[in-house]
């Protein structure tokens, strides 16, 4: 079968972080990624272009231009605001947007067209269409095209929210919740099934993504609540809502969102590929979702990478307390070298070790076959006699970095900078 030609755009968001993860080592896919702006996408998506942001009057042409050359079948738009301008125009250019149906992103962008839509609902909170008609203090106040908490501002009395309303562009006024706050991840197969539904709680959250999740019981009202969304929007594919309790704990609807959620990195990490799944759903595939109900938490930490220009063919690598720690193998310096290994390498082990090296790699369950070359100094001889340009030198011993930074003149590395350089 031939892999689906897959677009992520925009790549630089953190939805397509997970995304790529999701789908990057998948049997299934050729993933590719598109940004408007110049961000760490392009080092997160092998194949990558820059595209005019949608705003722009060249954006049509371009994107259409740049799905073309890449035989684009499947996208993922990672904004809801992105989501919604394709969503009209994807037909055209023949290919799938995943839960792209216009109607539905159009809906799920503004919250005042949520709320009309649900409203009655014993689910929904009160929202009012100006200040006149609020009954109880404080009310929230937000953007109708906000997500994440963006522009939120919690308004005490009618003075309060008057200098609010002046800050906030296309306003939407609604009853202050103040209860605990969950994401709730779903998924809608092309049959229009409901087959997941995955609440998970939102405790440590940063620029309105969630850094702390516990998975949360699906209880009937949630169940419910997903249920009723699923059958009054044309759903397919990984979507999600926010819900938040009341006063006394009854949840209320925040909003929704036709595209999948950052957090549901937790999701996965149960067994649930959201991104996976949309894939199979678009090949017309059913699907079963084997969710593992021991995971207990997720965490998540801003990932730094680092780039640096300069181009080589060999790395040298200390072995004790670089690739060996501890009486172990190091896990970080070990994904290093496959890393090295997969780019195309040529790798060098250089170490003055007391022992058998290749009886010491044997114990540390390291295989002799990923070195094309095993350098044993014996007798005092410096480690740069060895080197041989272009290269980079990795050892966590900051004399021996010194003596081949100058002799060499190349790239010396320790190794808490190693997970930084090829991720």
């Amino acid at each position: 079968m031939s892999r689906i030609r897959t677009l992520v755009f925009p790549c630089g968001a953190e939805a397509a972080s997970e995304i790529a993860q999701a789908l990057g080592r998948s049997v299934h896919v050729e993933l590719y990624g598109a940004s408007s702006r110049d961000d760490h996408g392009r080092h997160q998506f092998k194949r990558y272009a820059m595209v005019p942001n949608i705003a722009d009057a060249e954006f049509d042409r371009r994107f259409a231009e740049q799905l073309e050359l890449w035989g684009i079948e499947l996208i993922f738009a990672t904004h809801d605001t992105v989501l919604e301008y394709l969503a009209p125009r994807a037909a055209q250019w023949n290919v799938r947007l995943v839960n792209g149906d216009p109607r539905s992103t159009r809906i799920t962008r503004r919250k005042s067209e949520t709320y009309s839509l649900f409203e009655g609902e014993s689910w929904m909170p009160r929202w009012y269409r100006d200040l006149s008609a609020v009954e109880r203090w404080p009310v929230l106040l937000k953007p109708d095209r906000g997500q994440g908490g963006q522009g939120v501002t919690l308004a005490h009395s009618r003075a309060e929210a008057k200098a609010a309303l002046a800050r906030l562009d296309e306003p939407v006024i609604c009853e202050y919740l103040p209860g605990e706050e969950l994401t709730v991840d779903c998924f809608t197969d092309w049959r229009r099934r409901l087959v997941h539904v995955g609440p998970r709680t939102r405790e440590r959250v940063v620029g309105g993504i969630t850094m702390r999740s516990h998975p949360h019981p699906c209880r009937d009202d949630i169940q419910h609540i997903a249920q009723c969304i699923n059958d009054r929007l044309l759903l397919r594919g990984p979507w999600f809502f926010q819900l938040k309790a009341d006063t006394v704990g009854t949840w209320k609807l925040l909003e929704v969102s036709c595209r999948l959620s950052t957090g549901s990195v937790l999701q996965r990490a149960a067994g649930v590929n959201l991104s996976l799944m949309a894939v199979q759903d678009h090949l017309l595939r059913d699907l079963q979702v084997l969710a593992d109900p021991r995971l207990v938490l997720v965490e998540r930490r801003i990932v730094s990478i680092a780039e640096f220009a300069y181009s080589f063919d060999t790395a040298y690598l200390d072995f004790d307390d670089t690739l060996i720690c501890d009486g172990a193998a190091n896990p970080q310096a070990m994904r290093f070298v496959y890393r090295l290994v997969e780019m195309g390498k040529r790798l060098v082990l250089v170490t003055r070790h007391a022992g058998d090296v290749c009886e010491t790699l044997r114990a540390m369950r390291i295989s002799e076959s990923l070195f094309d070359e095993i350098v044993h100094l014996r007798n005092g001889e410096p480690k740069s006699s060895c080197i041989r340009k272009p290269a980079i030198f990795v050892d966590n011993h900051f004399p021996e970095r010194l003596e081949v930074s100058r002799h060499c003149g190349i790239p010396v590395f320790d190794v808490d900078a190693i997970e930084l350089l090829f991720p």
